[in-house]
């Protein structure tokens, strides 16, 4: 299939949006980027902080992973990304969970790894 230089196509309730010649099933930090949001205003809530040890993590790889998790479970939200070779943390929360507790995100990020290889390895989780 031929496609056009930008092409927007609707199927199935999903968009894939082409850029160029090549295809981006999601756009890297759409969902990081609209999780800031939540931080502020009315809808204020105290998010967890995430960090993970890491080890051959590459920058644009991370952020795809971590925009995952927001499509995985759409009721939490990220923030504040920073990723190095090394080091991956973030704030993930939910504005719909007031009880969510750090116990419950460590658990969902333990079954988000397990189901999702991440393109890095991962030494240590923490969750505080």
């Amino acid at each position: 299939m031929e496609v056009l230089h930008t092409k927007t196509l609707l199927a199935m309730n999903s968009i894939m949006i082409y850029r160029g010649k090549r295809s981006l099933l999601s756009d890297v930090n759409y969902n990081i980027d609209a999780g800031k949001d939540y931080f502020e205003g009315t809808t204020k809530f105290k998010p967890v902080k995430v960090e993970l040890n890491v080890s051959n993590a590459k920058t644009d790889q991370v952020h795809y992973w971590i925009n995952e998790i927001t499509n995985q479970y759409a009721d939490l939200v990220v923030a504040n990304v920073k990723a190095d070779p090394n080091k991956i943390s973030f704030d993930i929360g939910s504005p719909s969970m007031e009880d969510l507790t750090a116990q419950d995100i460590e658990f969902r990020m333990k079954e988000y790894l397990e189901m999702n290889v991440p393109p890095f390895d991962v030494k240590e989780l923490k969750v505080q």
